[in-house]
């Protein structure tokens, strides 16, 4: 266990490393000098040469990368050229909207989705069955936005029961205030992610249903249901749980377009602002945070998935990579 876990984490770091030096050249590869965000149509020279110094885009490229690795080591994510406030705080800040509206809409997606997921195996050659499978087809085809917006709609706009958008300006000071400002996204998200979610959980259940070991099961006396609780949920759980990473690291990803759909102020609208502005340390810290998250999310799904299979004991043991 403990020689897997040194192993993957150091793969983790170094795909961590890999991405910020990812994120850094892609940057600097765009047209343009970051220090035109701070510069008016008709700067002079001096001011040019001024704001590259400002922001150290006059230095070599190398130097360029090493002090932006000094930086994130000391937690450093640079200020922001529109607000003037460090990008790292405005980060945290706005993790507390992203991180409850993407793990409270991953949490009801999951519960929603295995029970329907294995509810459409078992009844799969029934009507409501199929249904539930084929609903879930649809699901996944309709927008993110789309969604968004018809709920907007209906319950904003046509019976006033909720807000259509914003988040209060106390934060989490009423938690009961905020929920009822989040309830619209995160239904809007576990529409989309449940439906997604149905189509693997059922697939799973199907394939352990048609098993061997769970007729054997049967056979010396277990019903269905108490064969399928001993033998069955953990093996339909392994190929599911890579997936829910999966599914996970794309909501968080794509809180982007729900937070402009409802005017959050979360990540996703920093990182829409400061594309617009071209506010390249706010574009950096958000990316390198999301980045970091999704290799988080893959690390901790890579080992629950290892610990859940048996057949995957002796990678844990460090015998087998």
């Amino acid at each position: 266990m403990a020689s897997y876990l040194v192993r993957r984490t150091a793969f983790l770091l170094l795909s961590f490393a890999a991405a910020m030096l990812l994120i850094f050249l892609l940057l600097r590869v765009l047209p343009g000098d970051p220090a035109n965000a701070l510069l008016s149509l008709d700067a002079t020279d001096e001011q040019i040469a001024a704001a590259r110094a400002q922001v150290g885009s006059d230095q070599p490229i190398g130097t360029q990368l090493l002090n932006w690795v000094g930086d994130v080591a000391r937690l450093d994510l640079g200020t922001s050229f529109t607000s003037g406030t460090a990008v790292l705080p405005e980060i945290t800040s706005r993790l507390g909207v992203t991180i409850p509206l993407t793990l409270i809409s991953f949490v009801i997606s999951v519960a929603l989705a295995s029970a329907l997921g294995y509810y459409a195996a078992v009844r799969s050659h029934t009507r409501l069955g199929v249904a539930v499978a084929a609903v879930a087809q649809v699901g996944i085809a309709v927008p993110v936005f789309w969604i968004g917006i018809l709920l907007v709609w209906i319950f904003a706009l046509g019976l006033r029961l909720l807000p259509s958008g914003g988040f209060p300006r106390e934060d989490w000071a009423d938690p009961l205030d905020a929920l009822r400002s989040l309830l619209l996204p995160i239904c809007t998200i576990v529409i989309v992610m449940t439906a997604s979610l149905v189509r693997y959980v059922r697939s799973a259940v199907l394939d352990v249903l048609d098993s061997d070991y769970l007729r054997n099961a049967q056979a010396l006396g277990a019903t269905p249901g108490e064969a399928f609780r001993r033998h069955g949920v953990r093996n339909a759980s392994v190929p599911v749980i890579s997936i829910l990473g999966i599914e996970l690291a794309s909501t968080l990803l794509g809180t982007v377009v729900v937070e402009s759909v409802f005017t959050l102020p979360g990540l996703g609208s920093m990182l829409t602002k400061a594309i617009e502005t071209h506010d390249y340390p706010s574009i950096q810290g958000v990316l390198l945070v999301t980045t970091f998250l999704v290799l988080v999310i893959g690390f901790a799904a890579d080992i629950v998935q290892r610990v859940v299979d048996p057949r995957l004991r002796s990678s844990l043991s460090g015998a087998h990579a």
